[in-house]
């Protein structure tokens, strides 16, 4: 239902970048997963590595080259970015197919309404 002359389903004008446009409910969930992932694994990388140099890092894997500091930032940065991603589309998972709180009021509500018989 177009809600004006020259504007689509979504009130956008016809001429609206695609960017405009609604994202679809797992694009959305995509991009919420990747953001605050990112910003979790910035934190995570910043303090893991101001107690720990990236240098130190050859003495756990026990490799005999030398690690440069910058791929061990990086490393570490996917690394963290990785895991929290996956906790993000867990818990955007769990939070998308859970049962919903209204729903489960409304049921409880309903079967604890007394019910009235309509032939007395």
């Amino acid at each position: 239902m177009s809600t004006g002359i020259g504007e689509n389903d979504e009130g956008l004008p016809e001429d609206a970048p695609r960017a405009w446009r609604r994202w679809s409910r797992r694009t959305e969930n995509v991009a919420i997963a990747a953001w605050s992932s990112f910003l979790a694994a910035c934190l995570a990388t910043g303090i893991f590595f101001a107690q720990i140099d990236p240098r130190d890092i050859r003495l756990v894997l026990a490799s005999s080259s030398e690690v440069i500091p910058q791929a061990g930032y990086a490393l570490g940065f996917f690394f963290f970015w990785f895991i929290c991603g996956v906790s993000s589309l867990i818990a955007i998972f769990l939070l998308r197919t859970g049962p919903r709180r209204r729903e489960r009021r409304r049921a409880r509500a309903a079967a604890n309404r007394p019910t009235s018989d309509p032939h007395e």
